[in-house]
């Protein structure tokens, strides 16, 4: 029974890391997603940077703009992640092959690995053309991370669901935007901490964001069954 159980695990995850290979050699033979959302940071942060002419920001917006880049850069190709799939008639395919739980297990982690990419890519560009001073180092950076987290983990589902629409991207952001509000308004907060000399970081911020994490991950879990199988 454990040798079963071990077996079963093994296969599970080797399935999983192989569709998550297959979303990355596709993703990056088009390159399409991560393109657009590569040059949407890049010149939103250099429009805002040339329009405040040089002159200081206060950390406070610093913050908001740095999640507001990221988030609005992220859309595309956190959406991209299903739509891809029913673009290219490979959906049928995956219902027949695949087990529910093992893709929203691959597509989640796949969406989680394309956030941590482009906040690796924007991050330090928004630190440099606005100035920012990381004040506390691990704080900024287990924020970047928890709050990566947070909103894949919000919007993988809400991918799913919107993959089986014809608005697709632009639905998509409409309704991840008050889904996700609270992560914005909580990591905002916690890097606006991070990033300004005498305050002190709220260890808070990153229990909420590991909280929501969790429970959004349980309900997504039980509900992308029905969802895929609809499709």
């Amino acid at each position: 029974m454990k040798q079963d159980c071990v077996k079963g695990a093994s296969i599970l995850v080797q399935t999983i890391l192989s569709s998550i290979g297959k979303d990355f050699r596709v993703e990056f033979r088009g390159r399409y997603a991560i393109n657009v959302s590569v040059a949407f940071a890049f010149i939103t942060t250099l429009s805002i940077s040339f329009a405040t002419g040089g002159t200081a920001i206060r950390p406070a917006i610093q913050a908001i703009f740095l999640w507001v880049i990221l988030f609005f850069s992220a859309m595309n190709s956190l959406s991209h992640v299903f739509t891809r799939e029913e673009e290219e008639s490979t959906a049928l395919f995956l219902r027949l092959h695949s087990s529910a739980d093992t893709v929203f297990l691959s597509k989640l982690l796949y969406n989680m690995a394309v956030f941590m990419f482009l906040e690796i890519l924007i991050v330090p560009l928004c630190v440099f053309f606005f100035s920012i001073t990381v004040i506390q180092p691990l704080q900024f950076s287990i924020t970047m991370l928890a709050g990566g987290i947070a909103i894949t983990s919000a919007t993988t589902i809400i991918a799913a669901i919107v993959s089986q629409s014809g608005g697709r991207g632009s639905l998509f952001t409409i309704l991840s935007f008050p889904v996700t509000l609270p992560v914005l308004w909580v990591t905002i907060n916690a890097t606006t901490r991070s990033i300004t000399s005498g305050l002190i970081f709220s260890w808070n911020s990153v229990l909420f964001l590991a909280a929501f994490s969790i429970a959004l991950l349980m309900v997504s879990y039980l509900l992308f069954p029905i969802i895929w199988d609809e499709g």
